[in-house]
């Protein structure tokens, strides 16, 4: 049975209305609620506030349905396509339409409450016994028509809500489930090498393909196109392969351009014989069964990434706390040391440059020769 996964297009109307039918395809049903918020008591009609809650939509629950075809098929709404559908329907005040099963327009109800679950154990509809996953769309109506009151609500004809919408259907295959999980597994597995801080080298992995003589060489563990290929030559330097078609030994053929696979087709697979209308039962078990493991892994997958991204933030937050701790404590410092070189200019400015000159004469003592010397410039002189 294919999968699709019911996406909101912002060009489409989304959600529109809120039908009241007997089989709600959520499979739940709403709760009619009184003054005191218990559940209505139909006897006592007069205390009754006519007010129903229930479930609208549920992250990622498979829903059931058949196409105009007769082709059966199942659909599923993510978190975040079920918060733009409960946003798109107040902003476009559709909060009064209503239908019945779908088809008759019902006058006298409004939706009068709408919220998404956030904590389910705190949650209102916990109140009442209920219990629905974080990002579940959750209404209250209001209903003022004397005939749908009496006759469906009362009676237990109609039993929850269902949308009517425009909604654009995307494929799920379990390829992409499987790919979708290896990529959450290659993210957790580089942030846990982020957060570790290990100063090692990160081991390449290395793959290779034989086409004749040549022994093709590539990153990683799959060849893919825009994967760069080339040939290990002497002293492990790299060649990128050259541009042309390679056959592959194993089967199929690959076409280089650049230095990186443009194209590639696969090996023409055997005929196989077809198995046995059991076996196929037993297969597409097994690929379901794979399916559940690798969305749990993808939860656990993504619980651990949080808790490491916690864990990064919180590591980061107190080592430049204590940076700035260090910081402030240098600033503190210069500060005092400004202080100190102030307090000593001024005390130097109030100190004379230079010790003053004397002005009283001073007698110099001349040796045998000075006065030699000075007896022939007197006599030099006098002449």
């Amino acid at each position: 049975m294919k999968r699709y996964e019911g996406k909101y297009n912002k060009k489409s109307k989304g959600v529109f209305a809120i039908s009241l039918v007997n089989a709600p395809a959520t499979e739940e049903t709403f709760i009619a609620m009184a003054k005191q918020e218990k559940i209505v008591k139909f006897a006592k009609v007069d205390e009754e506030q006519r007010i129903l809650m229930g479930l609208v939509l549920q992250p990622d629950q498979l829903i059931y349905r058949v196409d105009e075809d007769g082709n059966e098929f199942e659909m599923f709404f993510s978190a975040e396509t079920i918060k733009d559908f409960s946003q798109n329907f107040f902003q476009s005040g559709f909060q009064l339409n209503s239908k019945l099963e779908h088809d008759e327009p019902i006058e006298g109800v409004t939706f009068v409450e709408s919220w998404l679950v956030e904590n389910p154990k705190v949650d209102k509809s916990a109140a009442f016994g209920l219990e629905y996953p974080k990002g579940s769309w959750l209404v209250s109506m209001k209903v003022d028509n004397d005939d749908i009151w009496n006759n469906y609500i009362k009676t237990g004809e109609l039993k929850g809500f269902s949308i009517d919408g425009m909604v654009e259907l995307e494929e799920v295959t379990l390829k992409s489930n499987i790919e979708m999980s290896k990529n959450n597994k290659n993210i957790l597995a580089l942030l846990k090498q982020i957060v570790s801080g290990a100063e090692q080298e990160v081991e390449v992995t290395l793959g290779s393909v034989k086409s004749g003589e040549l022994d093709i060489q590539f990153d990683g563990e799959s060849l893919e196109v825009g994967t760069a290929v080339f040939l290990i030559a002497d002293e492990s330097e790299k060649v990128s392969l050259a541009d042309g078609t390679y056959k592959i030994d194993e089967g199929g053929e690959i076409v280089v351009k650049d230095g990186l696979v443009e194209s590639m087709s696969e090996a023409e697979a055997e005929e196989e014989v077809a198995p046995e209308a059991e076996e196929v039962v037993e297969a597409e078990l097994e690929e379901e069964e794979e399916v559940i493991e690798e969305v749990n892994a993808d939860e656990e997958s993504m619980k651990v990434i949080k808790e490491i991204l916690d864990d990064m933030f919180k590591a980061y937050a107190e080592s430049m706390e204590i940076k700035m701790s260090e910081m402030l404590t240098k600033l503190s410092d210069i500060e005092a040391k400004n202080v100190e070189l102030k307090e000593q200019v001024v005390t130097l400015s109030a100190q004379p440059s230079v010790e003053p000159v004397s002005s009283q004469p001073k007698q110099v003592t001349l040796t045998k020769q000075g006065r030699i010397l000075e007896a022939i410039k007197l006599a030099n002189q006098n002449k």
